[in-house]
């Protein structure tokens, strides 16, 4: 696509990637099966068997499983069992496929995060190498292959991969859209794929504006009316489902200035331009610099302030020709995640980004040693990707060797053996609440998605806030009874600990979970109990009485042994 008045005409390394492949007589299907192999040969020794111990990985996995069983798109861990309006609906749909099709063990969803990974750098590739020839095309990919970012999303069962590989597919439909052969089928490809990247992740709605301005530019009109359609009608529904179950997550978390901190309220004009600033710092100097290589430091910073100026250089040489659909979504999506809350911030939101970023600053760098000399390109590829490449080959073979011993420690420990102990008491917490509450309970836990996942008992996050009307209000409408205060990092002891010492009399004792003198508690809710006056506590002790009989079952149910090779919750028996 161009401006007015520009040519189409293909550029020197376009020709160049050309007349290469067809004197090489190879077929450029099988070049793309040899990086999508040598990826493989990359990325698998690397990936950790360990589940993740983040809620975001089994959320999805509770979301799928809703779907598997016929409850619909609902937040099946939730006591209020709520529609969910937080996350679009294609990926657990994906895994919601996979299970369907057989599949049960932790392993085997991230080894699908692991294909699509290798999807993108494959696609990647054959984009960069049609846009500019094979040479950067092999070096960008070989960064991202080794790149820390890319090797964490293998590792985790998250959307980004699928975001991934739908949004680089998206701008190399609309590449070829410009070369091809059949311009009108990679236009329907590419408006099909934006649209899918908005049911993978909200962020896709860059994308969206970049394919719609794109095709305004281009002045292809039909397309983009039947663009518009096709997008606005299953968003429009999608907007009124979350519009009938109260607001959309994600928007009311935006506002927030800190959604893990609600009590702090909501944004203003100047958190949201206090939030950019902190935000353009932390991704230029921090987070896309480290996504890409393991530097610390003033190295550290020294990489992102050079990659962020080389790669606006060659974004600006790149609009000076002509604008494409991803010179328009590149400032697009960079916006995007300035504006979100700086909690958010990480490099698996700039994930899109590391790609082309390294194109531009490719180009940058070959187009800058050029006119130097015009031997200089390649040795100075050959420096830059050397630069990136040996401490990334070096964080690889760290992260291949505790790979490795991690897997030793699952197969002798099961699948949380490698993480702390204070996050194995908490999954021998919902272990033990699994087998021994009464059918319909609800727990206050710390990571209410795990939680479901492991135990099959409903759970929501206890009230980040020590007011103990809240804690006891929200317990009371939502039908708690119980509350694990766990030693999985300081919320429990900072929230639900303030609440036990201001009324200790208003809970009772079940059971302790783990060894020493610091053990997590799984405690009774006495909601309405009165206060009475006997002392229940003694300077720093606090003593509680038993629960009564009715809170514990008094046939516990027997879960299956927990294990690598399947995830609980498709273990378990209906609560």
């Amino acid at each position: 696509m161009t401006r007015r008045g520009r040519s189409m005409i293909p550029t020197a390394e376009e020709e160049e990637t050309k007349s290469l492949i067809h004197r090489a007589a190879i077929h450029p299907a099988a070049i793309l099966a040899v990086v999508a192999l040598v990826h493989l040969a990359i990325a698998l020794p690397a990936l950790n068997p360990a589940p993740h111990n983040g809620g975001d990985n089994a959320g999805y996995l509770s979301l799928a499983y809703s779907l598997t069983t016929g409850e619909g798109y609902v937040e099946a861990w939730d006591p209020a069992l709520a529609p969910h309006t937080k996350y679009p609906p294609l990926y657990p749909a994906l895994l919601a496929g996979a299970m369907g099709l057989g599949a049960e063990a932790w392993i085997t969803f991230k080894l699908l995060s692991l294909l699509l990974v290798t999807v993108s750098v494959t696609i990647c590739f054959a984009w960069v190498r049609d846009r500019h020839g094979v040479g950067l095309a092999t070096a960008v990919s070989l960064v991202l292959a080794f790149s820390p970012a890319l090797l964490w999303s293998t590792n985790w069962i998250l959307s980004d991969p699928l975001f991934l590989a739908l949004t680089l597919a998206c701008l190399w439909s609309f590449h070829k859209s410009e070369h091809g052969t059949v311009p009108s089928r990679w236009i329907l490809a590419g408006c099909a794929l934006a649209i899918l990247s908005t049911f993978t992740r909200t962020a896709g709605l860059p994308l969206v504006l970049a394919v719609g301005a794109a095709l305004g530019l281009a002045r292809h009109w039909r397309a983009l009316a039947g663009f518009v359609v096709a997008f606005v009608a299953p968003n429009l529904l999608w907007w009124l489902r979350s519009r009938a179950g109260g607001e959309a997550q994600y928007v009311s978390e935006f506002w927030m200035i800190d959604p893990y901190q609600p009590d702090l309220g909501r944004a203003g004009i100047g958190d949201l331009a206090a939030r950019v600033l902190e935000n353009l710092q932390g991704y230029v100097l921090v987070h896309i610099p480290a996504g890409l290589s393991p530097w610390s430091g003033g190295a550290l910073t020294a990489l992102g302030v050079v990659l962020m100026a080389a790669a606006l250089a060659g974004w600006v040489a790149r609009i000076g020709v002509r604008w494409t659909v991803v010179e328009l979504f590149t400032p697009l999506y960079f916006g995007l995640i300035l504006l979100w809350p700086a909690v958010w911030s990480g490099d698996r939101f700039a994930l899109p980004l590391y790609p082309l970023m390294l194109f531009y600053a490719g180009e940058a760098l070959v187009r800058g040693a050029k006119r130097i000399d015009a031997r200089l390109p390649l040795v100075a590829g050959v420096i830059a990707v050397a630069a990136l490449l040996v401490p990334s080959m070096q964080s690889w073979r760290q992260a291949v060797s505790g790979a490795s011993t991690c897997r030793e420690l699952v197969r002798q420990g099961g699948p949380f053996a490698c993480y702390s102990e204070g996050f194995q008491q908490f999954v021998s917490a919902a272990r033990w609440v699994g087998e021994n509450v009464p059918d319909g309970s609800a727990v206050f836990s710390r990571k209410p998605r795990i939680f479901y996942t492991l135990s099959g008992v409903r759970s929501r996050t206890y009230p980040l806030s020590a007011d103990p009307e809240r804690f006891f209000r929200e317990a009371r409408e939502l039908g708690i009874s119980y509350v694990v205060l766990d030693q999985v990092d300081r919320l429990g002891g900072a929230y639900v600990g303030a609440v036990v010492r201001d009324r200790p009399w208003a809970f009772c004792g079940l059971i302790g979970v783990g060894e020493g003198a610091v053990r997590t508690q799984i405690l009774g809710i006495v909601d309405g109990a009165v206060d009475p006056g006997d002392g229940v506590s003694t300077g720093s002790t606090i003593r509680l009485v038993p629960c009564a009989e009715g809170m514990v079952r008094p046939d516990p149910r027997s879960l299956p042994p927990y294990s690598a090779t399947r995830l609980p919750l498709l273990a378990l028996p209906p609560p």
